[in-house]
């Protein structure tokens, strides 16, 4: 049998007083050092599958806090007051917008002759240089640099649609536009949400925003070069603010948040 006794200095004392004593074998008594707590990380937490032939372990992944957070920081801006009327997206310019593609040959099933496609520049340059362009790659997917591209886009929206010329010393109330940033198959693109708007005086109606759109696809485009050349800058009008709130939060991740902090104009 075994005893086993607790002492005050954290340690344990453990005595075998099992039926060998009587064979002429003396008791043993063991002291062991313990501590007294353990702090869990969940790196050290494992997730275990077992099967017949195996058992497996996987890290446990704990539950994505920052989608939640982003989220209460948003409904707290509706609360402050914000107001979205206006759902904007618009691409960034692409060196795959060089480039664009031809038939080379037409398909004829009878004679065994297969459709190609070929590609050429524009310019009719070497369509290998014009796709290779790594450095413009490279800042359309670097969060930084597309959020300094948003903020301009904003700048120039400020001043289109608000009368705002110069917002880094405007000393009224900014409008507040939030922005968010996703990632689509090559590259990021951009989401705006903004507030009511004036175009010659009056406030667009959601009904009809065809001066809006047309505004945003000619005066705004004209300034801002880094915008996609081909792909028009979409207008929707908001009408479930927190179902938006939803769907422009989706890609929010333990690695990255969609929303720009630093691009959006908000309340405190």
């Amino acid at each position: 049998m075994l005893i086993v006794n607790h002492l005050d200095s954290g340690h344990i004392s453990i005595t075998n007083t099992s039926q060998y004593s009587t064979l002429g074998f003396t008791p043993i008594s063991i002291t062991v050092s313990m501590n007294n707590s353990y702090t869990y990380h969940f790196k050290d937490i494992c997730n275990v599958q077992v099967t017949d032939n195996e058992i497996k372990q996987k890290l446990y992944t704990p539950t994505n806090i920052n989608q939640r957070q982003v989220r209460e920081f948003l409904e707290k801006q509706t609360i402050l007051g914000f107001k979205g009327a206006w759902f904007l997206t618009f691409h960034y310019y692409s060196p795959s917008e060089r480039v664009y593609k031809f038939r080379e040959r037409k398909q004829d099933i009878s004679k065994g002759i297969v459709e190609r496609i070929g590609f050429k520049s524009k310019d009719q340059s070497s369509i290998w240089r014009q796709s290779g362009d790594t450095k413009l790659i490279t800042m359309r997917n670097d969060p930084d640099q597309v959020s300094v591209d948003c903020k301009h886009f904003i700048n120039v929206l400020l001043n289109l649609l608000f009368g705002i010329k110069r917002p880094h010393t405007y000393t009224g109330e900014l409008p507040r536009i939030l922005t968010f940033h996703e990632m689509g198959f090559e590259q990021y693109h951009t989401h705006l949400v903004i507030p009511e708007c004036l175009i010659c005086g009056s406030i667009v109606e959601h009904r009809n925003f065809t001066q809006l759109y047309y505004l945003l696809n000619t005066k705004v485009r004209k300034k801002v070069k880094s915008l996609s050349k081909w792909k028009t800058i979409d207008v929707r009008p908001v009408d479930n603010q927190s179902g938006l709130y939803s769907y422009l939060n989706k890609q929010t991740n333990s690695t990255r948040t969609s929303f720009d902090p630093m691009s959006s104009i908000v309340g405190v």
